[in-house]
């Protein structure tokens, strides 16, 4: 069981890594929706900074489902397998930053 676990994470590589751990913060550490945006000190980054790279790691983490999807042709099995893991779970992480963020994004635009 671990070993299969140690296996996926080892086979993200470290640029994967750092996307998904960037998704996890700015998700984990989004605003409220409707919250005032602070100007100085450590607030800045849940409140200018992390709403500012949500929507551009939207679009990374669904570039890099895309890329990996065109790279799966024409490798071997493992590696097909490896890249289906790391689709899946952009994927997840695409669903997860969109049912989390929608509440902010919505009240920002007025709906």
């Amino acid at each position: 069981m671990f070993n299969a676990v140690g296996q996926f994470l080892f086979g993200l590589g470290p640029l994967r890594w750092m996307l998904y751990s960037a998704v996890l913060v700015t998700t984990l550490f989004r605003p409220a929706p409707g919250s005032e945006s602070v100007y100085e000190g450590w607030a800045v980054f849940p409140t200018l900074l992390f709403p500012a790279l949500a929507p551009i790691l939207f679009m990374l983490l669904l570039l890099d489902a895309m890329m990996t999807r065109v790279l799966l042709t024409g490798r071997p099995e493992t590696d097909q397998r490896r890249m289906r893991h790391a689709v899946r779970t952009d994927l997840i992480l695409v669903a997860f930053m969109l049912i989390s963020w929608y509440p902010f994004f919505a009240n920002l635009m007025g709906g």
